[in-house]
Parts: structure tokens; sequence; C-alpha cells
């Protein structure tokens, strides 16, 4: 009985989401009522209800108690939010990661480079001075570190694929990999910062992306840890 139960939710799930993708639903748009699944699918208010209640924690849909069901907006932080705790810490996985990484941050020192906003570069400096400072007070610059790094991404122009750096991002952080643990790796890392924003601003790909990949590397030290 409780196999067929949750067959029967898994089935009104798929359908919803076929629902809102035949009838080309964007965001904000109103979904039929739990009535109304009920005789289109004919199936139990239970039924639907689970199924609701899954697309719900999959951020596919908004229940407003009062005003109806609605498709929220799918971001890409809603689907790492859903696949964080399968993704086991291992040499594999991490190596994985790591070269990931590399490659997505020299896409884009490429994108921020193509797209040379310098209000944005700006924010590069910014926080890379942040973390001096941070240095000079015998402090170490972790958040600081990462906000240059989100800096980086956002100066691509690409919102899509600054929402992407995200989950690369959220597994370091979520796993507590630190990529400098003395506070002379963080001045190390602020020099090799120097250089990166040195180079993108005067638009040397070649080289930044060298720099980069050199900045990164110290992370494959840990696969062993």
């Amino acid at each position: 009985m409780i196999s067929k139960k949750q067959t029967l939710s898994s089935i009104v799930n798929e359908r919803i989401k076929n629902y809102i993708v035949e009838n080309d639903l964007r965001s904000g748009d109103r979904l039929p009522s739990e009535k109304e699944m009920m005789d289109k699918l004919n199936v139990s208010r239970t039924i639907v209800r689970e199924g609701l209640k899954t697309l719900q924690s999959n951020g596919i849909i908004d229940i407003r108690p009062g005003s109806g069901i609605f498709v929220k907006e799918v971001s890409i932080s809603d689907i790492f939010e859903q696949v964080s705790f399968g993704m086991k810490v291992d040499k594999v996985k991490f190596k994985e990661i790591i070269d990931t990484r590399i490659i997505i941050e020299q896409g884009a020192i490429e994108l921020a480079i193509e797209h040379y906003d310098v209000s944005k570069i700006d924010k590069l400096i910014y926080w890379n001075n942040e973390i001096n400072e941070k240095i000079e007070h015998g402090i170490k610059a972790k958040h600081e570190d990462m906000q240059f790094h989100s800096a980086l991404f956002f100066a691509t122009g690409n919102e899509t694929y600054f929402q992407f750096s995200k989950i690369i991002n959220a597994y370091f952080d979520m796993n507590d990999f630190e990529r400098i643990n003395e506070l002379s790796d963080f001045k190390t890392a602020y020099e090799e910062h120097q250089n990166i924003i040195h180079y993108i601003l005067n638009k040397d790909i070649h080289s930044a992306k060298n720099e980069m990949k050199k900045h990164l590397s110290p992370l494959y030290h840990f696969i062993d840890r």
C-alpha cells in the first residue's frame, strides 16, 4: 500500500512538471487548484498534496495559502541545495571539483576581459585590498578571499555563469576546504590576485589564465590529506 502511494505521488509530481512545460508557464504563473488537479489526475487530495510538497521542496512551485499555487523561479542555487547532500568528499570527487573550478575561473577571466566593466573590476581591487588589510592585522582573510573570486564571476556580466559559480564555491565552503592555512599563504594569494587584476586590466588573457591556474593548483595538495 505504501509503495503504491509513493508511486502515485511520483506520477503526480511528474505530471505537474509536464503541465508546466507543456503550457509554457513562467515564474509567477498560477497552477490549477488542488481540487482541479484531483479531478484531472483522478487521485486523492492526499496524493496531490504529497506531489505538491515534493515540488515545493525542490523549489519548482510556491504554495501560498489563500492565494494559490504558483510556478517559482528555479535558480541554480535551488538546484544545488537539492544535490549538496549527495556530494561526498573523496579523492576522485575532490580532484574533479578542483579541475572544474580551475576551468570555470579561467573562463571567468575571458568573460571579464570581454565584458570589461571597470566598475566591476574595481570590486576585485577592493576585495584584494581587504585581504591585505586583514593580513597586516595578522588575521586570516578566508571571507575576503571568497569574495574576491565571487567578484571575478560577477565581472563576467553573465548572471547564469555567476549563479553556476556558486555551486563550486559552496562545495568548498560546505566541506570547509581552505586553500590556504597560514597567514603567509594569504600573502601569497594577495600577490597572485594582484597579478590577475593586472593582467585583466591589460586584457592579457593568456597570462591571467596561467596565473589563475597557478593560484588554484595548491588545492590539489589537499587530496591526500
